[in-house]
């Protein structure tokens, strides 16, 4: 084998492998400022079993937030979704890990989404009538290079509260209200 054939093959498996790169970050917000996660009333912090948040990113070739995945203690990975906060001392805070973003390599930046709602007005995010979300960028993901660098923090997440959403036939009805009143005082 000559040096060109050589270099050839390094090259591609060099291409190859950063088609498969994944940026990390650490998923929690205990360090810094702790910003914490409230409830509708904006001074309760979030805690129990009726309190689930997840993580999703923006994935930067269909432009759509989608989930990510976490790897547990013992090597696992899973979906990082439907987590509880942490609680006492701790209300209003989540620590589950590192993130993994297989569609973001590391080094470049990613658009993050922290999302929670409460299970008592719906099982996920999207169907919670209770629900709340904050976005912010982390300018540079962990992962890249040989060896891997470590996962980075969350240093952009800020607090939020979570807001009752109204139902659709809320809007309607107070369309079908406005109508009536608008026709009433035409007449």
């Amino acid at each position: 084998m000559n040096k060109i054939q050589l270099l050839v093959g390094a090259a591609g498996l060099v291409a190859s492998a950063s088609l498969f790169a994944q940026g990390t970050f650490s998923a929690n917000n205990l360090s810094g400022s702790r910003p914490r996660v409230f409830g509708v009333d904006g001074t309760t912090t979030l805690t129990g079993a009726n309190y689930l948040y997840d993580i999703v990113v923006k994935n930067p070739a269909t432009g759509n937030y989608e989930g990510i995945l976490r790897t547990l203690s013992n090597g696992t990975i899973v979906p990082f979704t439907g987590l509880n906060f942490l609680g006492g001392a701790n209300a209003g805070l989540f620590s589950a890990g590192v993130a993994t973003v297989p569609f973001v390599a590391g080094g470049a930046s990613a658009d993050v989404r922290v999302r929670a709602w409460d299970i008592t007005t719906g099982a996920t995010y999207d169907a919670a009538l209770t629900r709340g979300s904050v976005d912010f960028t982390i300018a540079s993901l962990g992962g890249a290079g040989t060896p891997p660098s470590a996962p980075v923090s969350m240093a952009n997440f800020a607090s939020f509260s979570l807001a009752v959403i109204p139902e659709p036939s809320t809007y309607a009805l107070a369309a079908l209200g406005l109508g009536g009143l608008l026709l009433f005082r035409r007449k």
